[in-house]
């Protein structure tokens, strides 16, 4: 067919307006993520997802369990933050899961959340922050500066709590602190608060004081001192008791090598009116070890070895001076950047005083998504 010089033209003026709105397509701009979004602002979104396969054996059998043979939804966990290097800031860290209330699945081992369901919900950390030089003040609810091991399972080497994170260490705290980085070798802190593990105040509205010490000497070395001393609510028998409590706890970090890290935790504990109120006080300490050792990119392993000393019967709840040991033994593996799938067996030993031991073994599998 052919085509006259103006049909032409204009369907040369058609293609080029075509080709230019093609063009003109390709060049916007793709629209900002979310992410983009709160990074421009400063903000920034992280969190995690924690599920479990545990199975417990006790020796000699102590009747039916919560968790004996089971798969959880231990925790989901997001974390919104807005931490500037100097003026307010803000953070906010929701989890919900069998775990949501201080993330201490061990040793025995019920959930210590008190609905331990899916549907348990808590606020682990809410807190409002002022930077100014060297100094940074908190108001509000954060966790403990006790313990090598922390409730989010992302800053701990092993599946299960420590003996010492379950009996002997606060995880969560409603108050005031004030950090000082006298150099970058070395930063103290001073708070109060309302008590150990409670959002509201102590019975009788007591408060509790908190003292930590965080040194650096070098890359290769850590130590943590932290001592917390003030009201602690308990129950004896049907009663409820408010008594002083003492800690004195101690973390020491050794990175031997880039693929092997020592880490050795000590606490000391004393509770007032441990018999009830106006009598009798109690005490225990104990020691744990950690050996952890990266494999290659993928694999790790860490060993946790710890003696825990109940004077008084009183941490356990036995009633009599017990001892107990345990072993745990993790392998992790890391096909991602942002998961982990873990492997843990563990063996406690109680050994109270006026009966036999009980012996609990335990199988753990851990599935950890992070973003």
């Amino acid at each position: 067919m052919r085509m006259t010089g103006k049909s032409a033209a204009t369907l040369s003026l058609l293609l080029v307006a075509a080709a230019s709105t093609a063009l003109a397509e390709d060049a916007k701009p793709a629209a900002p993520t979310l992410s983009d979004v709160l990074a421009s602002s400063g903000i920034t979104a992280t969190g995690y997802v924690d599920g479990t396969y545990s199975y417990l054996s006790a020796s000699p059998p102590s009747g039916s369990s919560v968790d004996t043979n089971t798969f959880a939804l231990n925790q989901a966990s997001l974390s919104l933050a807005y931490l500037p290097t100097s003026g307010f800031g803000a953070l906010v860290n929701a989890v919900a899961g069998t775990e949501a209330g201080n993330g201490c699945y061990a040793p025995g081992y019920l959930p210590c959340s008190t609905a331990g369901s899916t549907s348990s919900f808590n606020v682990m950390q809410a807190f409002v922050q002022y930077v100014s030089g060297k100094t940074t003040v908190y108001a509000g609810k954060f966790t403990t500066l006790a313990g090598a091991e922390v409730a989010a399972p992302t800053g701990n080497v092993n599946i299960t709590r420590s003996l010492l994170f379950w009996y002997m260490e606060p995880v969560t705290h409603v108050g005031a602190r004030v950090a000082y980085a006298a150099s970058d070798k070395a930063t103290f802190t001073l708070g109060v608060n309302n008590g150990w593990n409670i959002d509201g105040s102590s019975a009788k509205g007591g408060k509790t004081a908190e003292v930590g010490l965080t040194l650096t000497p070098s890359k290769a070395f850590a130590l943590t001192a932290a001592g917390y001393y003030g009201d602690y609510d308990f129950a004896v028998g049907a009663a409820n008791v408010v008594g002083k409590r003492v800690l004195f706890d101690v973390v020491g970090t050794w990175t031997a090598s880039p693929k092997l890290t020592v880490v050795v935790n000590a606490d000391w504990d004393q509770q007032e009116n441990a018999s009830g109120a106006g009598t009798g006080s109690a005490n225990w300490y104990g020691v744990a070890g950690y050996l952890n050792y990266a494999i290659n990119d993928t694999w790790r392993t860490s060993f946790r070895a710890e003696y825990l000393e109940d004077k008084d019967g009183f941490a356990t709840g036995t009633g009599v001076k017990t001892k107990v040991n345990e072993g745990t033994l993790t392998f992790g593996y890391a096909p991602a950047k942002n998961f982990e799938f873990r492997f843990e067996g563990r063996y406690d030993t109680y050994k109270p005083d006026a009966s036999g031991d009980v012996k609990l073994t335990q199988a753990w599998l851990q599935a950890l998504y992070k973003f």
